[in-house]
């Protein structure tokens, strides 16, 4: 084995160019599984950093559970040890020393750290002291944060923050680790002591939740457990529980479903990409292998055993396999980096993310495997030749059966190039929908911020809309600033927003359970031209609209529609029996004054939801004391960021703003997703046709050599130029044609399989199929140009002199 593998490193040596294309084609290839097999890995296959992780689940969908709700799972539930509830994102202002810092905190009840199991860094975590009513402030810091901070001082502990406006003790920290939803959270504070009304409330739907099942419980029964408990709750408690019949996941599958899907179809995309080279080089090899039959027949006349040939063969096929692996991994580590940096940010876990170990042993099997694979038919092409009867022959001709099989492989390649191609076309129109969605308002130049005023100074809702009302008119005097307001909740902002029940004033209440919600959002300022959002029909708010005013309200297209089908809505009132300042209070009428256009809230792909728009000094409730600023620029939103904080400052110097962007990024980063699938896919796809290209070019160049005498003898006879294009073009196109009616086979299958990847693109669009066989055309035509010209360039007398 040891000599066949010397002797095939001096074959490629010999031949630089073959060996050079070879182990390039499968160094991309094998290179881009290698990379994608990393990511799908780190984020779909490698546990949880937690112990024994396949226990954990998540019970919630976003915000749907309130903390009664929590205690009756835990009294009640056998298949959980331990659940958790817990509000994934909630700001602090951290104050004292230098400037404000908004910080991302998460708030949880002590079951928490019991669920993930977790040791602390430093200190201790929360305890169940800690989770009262009057309780101590008490505050378990991040890794991140206490390094950023504290730069690593373990002395940390016992120390004061300032955290909106409340001295809070730091009494431990945890890992990186723990913070396993990459919410990059900076703290965890108690339920009880940060969020006190919603200890008792069963309708504050705002938490999730988080549970351990115990050893010998399967999923599937602490599944039909729970389904069972929140199905009791709900007709217990129909007004606050109706909607909330919950299945738990498991964790690692809640973290990852919206991506598993596309990082599957990316790894078949590279997987149909290696076994496309496979192909190529199967059929470069055949051909190889057919102009050396003579010297395999000298070698078997000489005395070389069967075995000895094959092992020859199959040697050679490994040998360029495996140093094309070898590149492909250098390949793979500059490529993961590459991918990271074009997944979208909701990619989770690419912290585990890594050309390791098993990335090298799945490398070097690959490589074995498509070693073997792509010498395959060569081998069975050495071992059915006859070795006297060639030698007799004098080596002249090519079996058809051979010629055959080199059409098939040809075929195949365009098949597997065909569709990659035309996957990601699906993909890129899918992206191209997105991109040309109607949004219902501009987003160029607009600057967008996170606010919110701390309760301990702003806990009524005077001190609350004088704040707003001064920080919009000192942003406003802000040279370049063209016009400024705040809202809660501005758009392509997941999870932001205030959502509740709708009454209409002179229709019967709806039945429970049936009730349609809209969106709330108050606005202070000129809202609706700050963002270009058209008010089509009434009248925008003006300053007469205030406290003092009547109430009014804006709706926007989606909400006219659903609440009045074929009425016009102008000058009827609505109310969200919800949302009242004290229970027991009657709600707040608002009439109608304006029917704005539907905007996209959270994602791209999403149904228009159900808006109220109100004037932020007319809202019912003191606990709104948070919205978003935005702001529209006459030049670059970006170059306004300084001078912006610095006005709000000047408002309150103890307030932060977080989260700043444009929302020209805000609408890049929903893009993101369905970017990365369609540009990775469209990448692969290239490479695929090139191959296709390459592999049809090779072997229509080879078959011309071998027909050399016999397009000699026709042109002898009377065949002009144009008749040997006219063969070896057709020649091409016969075999791409073949290819295409296979592919187009496939690409029907793999269309439905995509279909959950799609967005107004059908799994059949006959566009992309029209564009992929015009693409595939001009491939082919390209492809057989060049033999076909060296054909029709062939001395007939030169050609027939060698017989």
């Amino acid at each position: 084995m040891l000599h066949d593998l010397r002797f095939a490193l001096r074959n490629l040596w010999k031949r630089p160019g073959f060996s050079t294309a070879a182990i390039l084609t499968l160094a991309v290839g094998l290179g881009a599984n290698t990379a994608i097999f990393s990511v799908v890995r780190g984020v779909l296959l490698e546990p949880l950093p937690f112990p024994e992780p396949d226990r954990l689940s998540f019970l919630t969908r976003e915000g749907d559970v309130s903390i009664p709700d929590g205690v009756d799972w835990r009294r009640e539930s056998r298949s959980f040890e331990a659940i958790a509830l817990f509000l994934r994102a909630w700001a602090f202002d951290l104050s004292g020393d230098g400037e404000p810092e908004r910080l991302r905190g998460s708030v949880v009840e002590p079951d928490y750290f019991d669920v993930l199991r977790t040791p602390p860094l430093l200190g201790r975590v929360l305890a169940a002291d800690d989770n009262r009513l009057g309780g101590p402030r008490v505050a378990v810091l991040s890794e991140g944060f206490w390094r950023r901070r504290f730069g690593g001082d373990p002395g940390v502990l016992g120390h004061k923050l300032t955290l909106s406006d409340h001295a809070t003790e730091v009494v431990g920290v945890m890992p990186a680790r723990f913070d396993f939803l990459a919410d990059a959270v900076d703290l965890w504070v108690p339920v009880a002591v940060e969020t006190p009304w919603a200890m008792a409330e069963r309708g504050t739907n705002n938490f999730d939740a988080i549970g351990r099942m115990r050893p010998e419980v399967r999923l599937g029964a602490a599944r039909a457990e729970i389904v069972a408990l929140t199905t009791r709750l709900a007709a217990e408690f129909p007004k606050t529980n109706a909607s909330k019949i919950v299945e738990p996941l498991p964790m690692l599958e809640f973290m990852t479903g919206r991506v598993e899907r596309s990082l599957w179809v990316l790894l078949g995309a590279v997987g149909l990409l290696v076994l496309l080279a496979t192909v190529n080089l199967s059929g470069l090899l055949l051909a190889r292998s057919t102009a050396r039959q003579g010297e395999f027949a000298v070698r078997r006349a000489l005395g070389a055993g069967r075995a000895a040939v094959l092992r020859q063969v199959l040697s050679e096929g490994v040998v360029v396999a495996l140093l094309g692996g070898a590149l492909g991994l250098v390949l793979a580590l500059w490529s993961k980096d590459l991918l990271l940096l074009a997944a979208p940010d909701a990619l989770p876990r690419t912290e585990n993310v890594a050309v390791d170990l098993p990335a090298l042993a799945f490398a070097f099997g690959l490589s074995l495997l498509v070693g073997l694979g792509m010498s395959l038919l060569p081998a069975l092409n050495v071992l059915r030749t006859d070795p006297a009867a060639h030698l007799q022959s004098g080596g002249k001709g090519v079996a058809a059966g051979r010629h055959q099989a080199l059409g098939l492989l040809v075929a195949t390649e365009v098949a597997l190039a065909f569709l990659l191609l035309f996957g990601s076309g699906l993909l890129l129109r899918t992206f191209d929908r997105l991109l040309k969605t109607p949004l219902g308002f501009d987003p160029a130049r607009v600057l967008a911020a996170e606010l919110v005023l701390p309760e301990s100074r702003y806990a009524q809702k005077e001190p609350q809309t004088a704040a707003f009302r001064a920080i919009v008119e000192a942003v406003s005097a802000v040279p370049g600033v063209e016009t400024a307001a705040t809202v809660v909740g501005s758009p392509m902002q997941p999870g932001r927003g205030i959502g509740g029940t709708v009454a209409i004033e002179g229709r019967p209440p709806e039945p429970e359970g049936q009730q349609r919600g809209a969106r709330v959002r108050p606005v202070q300022g000129d809202y609706f031209r700050a963002l270009r959002l058209p008010v089509v029909e009434g009248r925008s708010f003006t300053p007469q609209d205030d406290e003092r005013g009547e109430r009014v309200a804006i709706v926007n297209q989606k909400f006219a529609r659903d609440f009045f089908p074929g009425e016009n809505p102008l000058g009827r009132r609505l109310a969200f029996p919800g949302h009242v300042e004290k229970p027991g209070d009657p709600p707040t009428w608002m009439t109608i004054v304006g029917i704005c256009s539907d905007v996209k809230s959270y994602r791209l792909d999403e149904p228009d939801s159900r808006t109220v728009y109100l004037p932020y000094s007319q809202r019912t409730a003191a606990w709104q004391r948070f919205g978003d600023l935005v702001v529209r620029a006459q030049g670059d939103p970006a170059a306004l960021a300084a001078a912006v904080k610095q006005a709000v400052l000047s408002v309150d110097k103890t307030l932060p703003l977080a989260a700043v962007t444009t929302l020209e990024a805000r609408h890049s980063s929903l893009a993101a997703q369905p970017r990365f699938n369609a540009l990775a896919l469209a990448a692969f796809a290239s490479l695929a046709v090139f191959l296709a290209l390459q592999g049809l070019f090779a072997i229509l160049v080879f078959l011309v050599e071998e027909r050399r005498r016999e397009i000699g003898l026709r042109m002898a006879l009377g065949a002009e130029a144009r008749d040997i294009l006219r063969l070896v073009v057709g020649k091409g196109l016969g075999l791409t044609l073949a290819g295409l009616g296979a592919g187009m086979v496939l690409a029907l299958g793999a269309g439905r399989l995509m279909a959950g990847l799609l967005y107004e693109v059908r799994a059949t669009d006959p566009v992309v199929f029209l564009a992929a066989l015009l693409s595939f055309a001009l491939v082919a035509v390209a492809a057989s140009a060049w033999p076909a010209w060296r054909a029709a360039r062939i001395d007939p007398m030169k050609a027939l002199r060698t017989e």
